[in-house]
């Protein structure tokens, strides 16, 4: 670990003028193509947001899935807004000091984590149904979809606590450093740790609970087929997806940074780059889970259609105005015009036309 250095400080003199141009000019394009992504994210969590905060407003009850989808949006939308530190910067990398990196860090992990874990508990949720035998028990004690919540944040707050001890970032807390969310200046342990904590086991827990999930859906006697279950589940399974296949992605470079700092390898512009494009992928997860949870989970689609319309009925409104107000104006002209010829009638005729003597 001593020989551990900074790749931005202390190996780009060792390497030609053109690796260090392609370097920076692969991590600008890949923020650019992220920030089209973040803004679809972005917007995306405020239909989430308005959806909710409309529905605690008005009284209406959440279910534990409903529950589950706005806490995991919650986490999402932080991971997205840590990537400012990220966009705001490149090609370069923020400084600041040794701890204030630590700190940074361990806020970010807690996010990172909780979007993982509550992807594990959602799934139990839906594996296991109330009348489930033997884990009966369980459930009821975990009934309130908040207490589940607030247990998923504990964990996720234990697990950040146990990775940012590992960090080993060898600086004093008070030198200057250019920080990253995972700190290159991080010991090997750090990373070994954030892979187990943060993929490995919730990616293992995920794989069981979805065997477990399958078997006991093909064999329910409900009445409800297994495709029928798999639709209604079609954003849950979405978001794991590709959360799944951005982080593992995200954490390969990960390990791959760590077989470098073991020695097994030297440090490069490339390297450097591949780690940027890395955290954008693992940020565009974060971004495609909140489009996906609008676009898919039945409340929040609703929700975003009323907001939708709610927004444009003004305009449609001011629409019709002007519609009705040009029909009306030849309406009245007859209507004038007709008075105007029984009057004058009724003055040459003594009475109205079609009047009777048995009227």
């Amino acid at each position: 670990m001593s020989g551990l250095v900074y790749p931005s400080k202390s190996v780009h003199h060792n390497y030609s003028i053109d690796d260090l141009v392609l370097s920076a000019d692969i991590s600008s394009r890949a923020t650019y193509c992220y920030i089209l992504l973040a803004l679809a994210g972005l917007t995306a969590s405020v239909f989430i947001l308005i959806t909710f905060i409309t529905g605690c407003k008005g009284g209406k009850s959440l279910t534990k899935v409903d529950t589950f989808f706005f806490a995991l949006s919650l986490s999402d939308l932080f991971i997205m807004l840590y990537s400012i530190s990220v966009i705001a910067h490149r090609p370069g990398y923020f400084e600041t000091t040794s701890l204030n990196c630590g700190v940074f860090s361990f806020f970010f992990n807690i996010s990172y984590f909780n979007s993982q874990f509550l992807q594990v508990t959602m799934l139990f949720f839906l594996t296991f149904e109330k009348n489930s035998p033997g884990v009966a028990l369980l459930i009821k004690a975990l009934d309130n979809a908040l207490a589940c919540v607030g247990l998923t944040a504990l964990g996720s707050f234990l697990g950040s606590v146990f990775t940012t001890a590992l960090l080993e970032t060898g600086q004093q807390r008070n030198e200057s450093l250019c920080c990253q969310l995972d700190p290159l200046q991080a010991g090997p342990r750090y990373d070994i740790a954030k892979f187990i904590v943060g993929i490995a086991l919730p990616c293992l827990l995920l794989t069981l609970l979805l065997v477990k999930c399958l078997l006991l859906w093909k064999k329910s006697e409900t009445g409800m087929g297994l495709a029928a279950r798999l639709k209604a589940c079609s954003a849950f399974l979405a978001v794991a997806s590709v959360t799944l296949v951005c982080r593992i992605f995200y954490n390969a470079v990960l390990l791959h940074r760590t077989s470098l700092k073991y020695g097994l390898g030297s440090f490069s512009p490339q390297q450097e780059a591949l780690g940027n494009v890395a955290e954008l992928v693992m940020f565009s997860g974060s971004c495609l889970s909140l489009v996906l949870i609008v676009s898919l989970h039945k409340l929040c689609r609703e929700g975003m259609v009323r907001t939708l319309k709610s927004l444009t009925d003004p305009c449609r409104r001011i629409g019709r105005g002007e519609t009705h107000r040009n029909i009306m104006t030849p309406t009245i002209e007859i209507a004038e015009h007709k008075e105007e010829t029984v009057s004058l009638y009724s003055e040459n005729q003594g009475e109205v036309p079609g009047s009777t003597n048995g009227c």
